[in-house]
């Protein structure tokens, strides 16, 4: 028994031992595994670039940047601008009672919106007062009158008398100078006062100053006024201005000096006036017929007035009211040669990269004439044929050499001289 327990236990150590072998051989093929792949990729890649095509270097200068072109024209233009302001009237005036007194009687007329003509009654105030002084100071100048008869009479009798006596020239006191004086004087006086209480009764009535309209009505009969009462707000409707804001650009464009007031050599820019109203377009015709003399502080705008006369004649589509918000077209006074270019040639506003005969960039501090959405106008700074920059030319500079292409995308042709400078890297 013994014997066969120390047989089996030798025969389990024989067999413990292989296994513990091949363990071993399997952790380190493991831990061999990812050295032995890593090793591998790196032979690879040292294999693919030592065997590479090698980029042959091309020496010479730098490729020039490509640039679009557009072509400048040169054409018969008149230079127009669009603004806009409110209709207001040139002439409105507050209508105010010169007497007291109650209204006893109201034009037809004298109604919100109501049209009167000048020198037409509007309102009327009671008279009898009035009536009565006039009555009153037309007596008070008939008894000056006789006052002053007498006067005279008297004092060409005490003159001849003192010549009857002789005794030389007569001193004024004797002959009355005095007493004339004084009637003479109240006669004036009395003239005087009939003359305002005429003039109290014709201020009675309320008459309109100018051809015009009623804004709004503040007094109706049977209301007690006294003078300088309000009774209504009136406008003229003569012609209608309206205020535009210009900028600086703008008056250069129109030619116009801040300040510019119209005159007969000289009627101003035209204005084709416009609004929507009522679903409709509706136009008049005006003129710039003044700019004011000071810059707003705030906006650094000048301020221009548009003249639009006779506003509610029945020729127009629509009466130009006030207060209407409105569209205005300036037009230059006459017909000039410009240069126009696409708008994407104005660089900030005020610079032209023009591409030379020798395809180098010239760079142009140029004022626009006119601006649009489409293109710009130019009176100098760029000449007819001139091929200008249309692109997005990065840190432009004066001199830099470029390749124009056109806007069909096709490569302008270039001097033979250049040819080698303008090399495209391969």
């Amino acid at each position: 028994m013994n014997k066969m327990d120390l047989n089996m236990t030798a025969t389990d150590n024989s067999d413990e031992k292989p296994k513990g072998f091949w363990h071993s051989v399997r952790v380190l093929l493991a831990f061999a595994a990812p050295a032995v792949v890593l090793l591998g990729v790196v032979g690879i890649m040292i294999v693919m670039f030592a065997t590479a095509n090698q980029a042959k270097e091309k020496s010479g200068p730098p490729s020039a940047p490509a640039v679009q072109f557009a072509v400048a024209h040169s054409r018969p233009t008149t230079i127009s601008i669009s603004v806009q302001g409110e209709a207001r009237p040139r002439t409105e005036a507050t209508l105010a009672a010169q007497v007291a007194g109650r209204l006893v009687w109201v034009s037809p007329a004298f109604v919100d919106g109501g049209s009167f003509r000048q020198g037409d009654v509007l309102a009327r105030v009671d008279t009898a007062d009035y009536e009565l002084a006039v009555v009153r100071s037309r007596a008070q100048v008939a008894q000056a009158e006789e006052a002053l008869a007498r006067e005279e009479a008297e004092g060409e009798l005490a003159r001849q008398d003192w010549q009857a006596l002789g005794r030389g020239e007569a001193p004024p006191l004797a002959v009355r100078e005095p007493q004339l004086a004084q009637a003479r004087a109240a006669l004036a006086a009395a003239q005087a006062t009939l003359r305002s209480a005429e003039l109290d009764l014709s201020r009675a009535s309320i008459r309109a100053p100018f051809t015009g309209r009623v804004r709004e009505r503040r007094a109706n009969v049977g209301d007690y006024v006294g003078p300088g009462t309000p009774v209504a707000v009136t406008f003229a409707t003569d012609s209608v201005e309206i205020r535009v804001p210009l900028t600086d650009a703008d008056l250069a464009s129109m030619r116009l000096p801040v300040g510019f007031t119209a005159t007969a050599a000289n009627p101003g820019p035209a204005a084709h006036v416009s609004s929507a109203t009522g679903g409709r377009m509706h136009t008049w015709e005006g003129r710039l017929v003044r700019t004011e003399a000071s810059i707003d502080a705030r906006t650094r705008l000048v301020y221009g007035i548009v003249e639009v006369r006779d506003p509610f004649n029945a020729r127009n589509t629509a009466p130009l009211a006030p207060g209407m918000f409105v569209s205005a077209r300036l037009e230059g006074s006459s017909r000039e040669t410009l240069v126009a270019a696409p708008r994407s040639a104005l660089k900030r506003n005020e610079f032209v990269y023009v591409v030379t005969a020798e395809n180098t960039i010239d760079v142009r501090q140029v004022r626009a004439a006119q601006t649009t959405a489409d293109e710009v106008l130019f009176r100098e700074g760029v000449a007819d044929g001139e091929r200008v920059v249309v692109s997005v030319l990065t840190s432009p500079r004066e001199g830099m050499a470029v390749t124009p292409i056109d806007r069909a995308g096709e490569a302008a042709e270039t001097p033979a001289a250049n040819q080698e400078q303008l090399q495209i890297r391969e």
